[in-house]
């Protein structure tokens, strides 16, 4: 039976946690008709720069939870600023300085496990800018089936919406399943190694991450169709392990995790992350 009462979560309480000596928190959502027998999926969503845990809550998680259908427990973890647990958005992001938002996750996850029944076969991992950065760490330090440092890993895939590397120096060496999407118009994060309008390059901008998973996926590396007018164009990698895809949608946007084509109001983002998780 969970220890984390039920007035806790679905609320967005802040539940407070302790990971390397530092107190932090995060918020949860669980399945309103959760079945203690039945192991759900589990959903990490890091916020960007200058967010929170509780903007994580109000916007539903990237906006995955309506999407979920009651199949899937999500939770926010808060980052820090100046080496403590944000208490405000201003400068709150994940510097993952000596693994500490690493080491949070960690505690996270083994908190959800220890409370609830979860398929720890398909945990996820998901952010924008900041977060998607936080998100492909996670990934590399902590793939399902590996271990890094005696700690074994967990996160089956991700999705990473306008990804850098900010939040450490890890180098994937262990197959996860890859969703990234990036717009070519970008000015903060770097689209690609050829974007000049960026204010931050990291090693070839997104489209370098996706191809650094799609070389452990056992892909093809095809580019991905870079797209300056027009709909967004999603390009799949060919020749993945099974159960291991790469997938990479280019959009003639700006830095946002909620990418519209022309004449939509609605962000095709959600619902392709959701059907790219939903495959696991």
């Amino acid at each position: 039976m969970p220890t984390i009462p039920s007035s806790q979560y679905n609320n967005g309480h802040h539940i407070p946690i302790t990971a390397a000596n530092m107190a932090r928190e995060y918020i949860l959502n669980v399945p309103t008709n959760y079945d203690s027998a039945h192991p759900y999926k589990f959903v990490i969503a890091y916020h960007e720069l200058n967010g929170n845990d509780d903007e994580m809550y109000k916007n539903k998680y990237y906006h995955l939870l309506p999407l979920s259908n009651d199949s899937t427990i999500f939770v926010a973890p808060n980052g820090q600023q100046k080496g403590a647990n944000c208490t405000a958005a201003s400068g709150c992001g994940w510097p993952n300085t000596n693994d500490s938002d690493m080491l949070l996750a960690d505690a996270i996850v083994a908190q959800i496990e220890e409370n609830f029944c979860i398929d720890t076969s398909r945990i996820f991992a998901t952010g924008w800018s900041y977060g998607a950065s936080m998100s492909y760490e996670t990934a590399c330090e902590r793939p399902l089936g590996g271990t890094t440092n005696g700690v074994a890993g967990y996160v089956r895939a991700i999705a990473v919406y306008s990804a850098a590397q900010l939040s450490g120096s890890c180098k994937p060496t262990k197959p996860v399943a890859y969703y990234a999407s990036h717009g070519t118009q970008d000015s903060v994060l770097c689209y690609d190694a050829t974007s000049t309008n960026c204010s931050f390059a990291s090693a070839g901008g997104g489209v370098k991450f996706c191809e650094d998973y799609t070389t452990v996926d056992g892909c093809s590396w095809t580019t991905p169709t870079k797209v300056t007018s027009g709909n967004h164009v999603c390009t799949g990698m060919t020749g993945c392990m099974p159960g291991y895809p790469v997938e990479f949608c280019s959009f003639n946007g700006p830095h946002t995790p909620d990418p519209t084509d022309p004449g939509q109001s609605m962000s095709w983002e959600y619902q392709n992350v959701w059907n790219f998780l939903s495959q696991f």
